[in-house]
């Protein structure tokens, strides 16, 4: 009973590009825990009744952003009003933004291996975060760490149709994007399509006008060491949420200050600490990179904490 249960994602990077890690890490793991293989909503629901039944002690993810989104949000149904076990992010995916954010580096293998010295040890430190939780039209809510609209879509859109995952496609992708907003080049009027909606933080009504995108997250830091949310700290129980109304141009020429956590500009954004934010009006969105689509608006509201767990 108790021990480490390991979900692995097995169309994640790492695993497809050595279909053995999974035996690998079910090796070093040995007596000291469970590695199941969940892709579908119903086999993470499986492994998360057979975890709690077992009483594992650390929950770790063996996949990327998407899969700890996916992973979190499956337990939490689950576990409904019991906290989640500590959480170790094993980095097994092309983007890995979130265990980056708490300075986790290295594979799979080396990052399991850390984990059970440590535990064995007692060393691991403990970081508690509380995790967004998402609803839109009236369905099951997503749990994760950020949450982004327009321009965070369109973004990962154009990631995704490069068709080779990684961070070196990203960054290039990131570079085209500035340089187009840059000189007014037409990846920048793609990717800087403006939407409608009508926005409320804690109940404050934002202005009025079109946004290129709505953000939100309970870490500081995302993708490539940009920190968007340096607010998100200030309050316990809080949220740092921003929208960008400013020009694609503006936003362009901000980069720098962003990936230096600096306060957003007023000629650029409005931004928040809030423990509820409401978007009202169809768009889709992101949260922690997985895609979603709302008909009607979306509700960010502050989630449970988790416990992450870092070697």
């Amino acid at each position: 009973m108790g021990g480490i249960g390991i979900v692995n994602n097995p169309v994640a990077l790492c695993n497809r590009k050595a279909p053995a890690l999974a035996d690998r890490l079910r090796t070093l793991l040995g007596e000291e825990g469970e590695v199941a293989d969940a892709v579908t909503a119903e086999e993470l629901a499986r492994a998360a009744e057979r975890f709690r039944a077992r009483g594992i002690e650390v929950l770790a993810v063996n996949g990327g952003d998407g899969t700890g989104q996916r992973v979190l949000t499956a337990f939490a149904e689950v576990y409904r009003d019991a906290p989640l076990p500590p959480v170790a992010l094993l980095r097994g995916a092309a983007v890995n933004a979130v265990a980056g954010a708490f300075a986790l580096r290295g594979s799979p293998e080396s990052l399991l291996k850390a984990l059970l010295q440590g535990r064995r040890a007692g060393t691991l430190r403990v970081v508690e975060r509380d995790l967004l939780l998402v609803e839109a039209d009236g369905a099951p809510p997503h749990l994760g760490f950020w949450f982004g609209t327009g321009l965070a879509v369109a973004f990962l859109d154009a990631y995704h149709r490069l068709g080779r995952p990684g961070r070196a496609a990203a960054a290039w992708l990131l570079a085209r994007a500035a340089v187009s907003a840059l000189a007014g080049g037409a990846l920048a009027s793609q990717l800087a399509e403006r939407h409608e909606v009508r926005v409320t933080a804690d109940g404050d009504e934002w202005p009025d006008e079109p946004y290129l995108c709505i953000l939100a997250g309970s870490i500081p830091r995302i993708g490539f060491g940009f920190r968007p949310f340096s607010r998100c700290e200030e309050q316990p129980g809080f949220f740092h949420a921003v929208g960008v109304n400013g020009s694609s141009l503006r936003l362009a020429a901000h980069l720098p200050h962003i990936w230096l956590g600096r306060p957003w500009k007023r000629s650029l954004a409005v931004d928040a600490v809030t423990r509820d934010l409401v978007v009202d009006g169809p768009a889709r969105f992101a949260v922690d990179g997985e895609l979603h689509v709302a008909r009607q608006g979306m509700r960010v509201r502050t989630g449970p904490a988790v416990r992450l767990l870092v070697p």
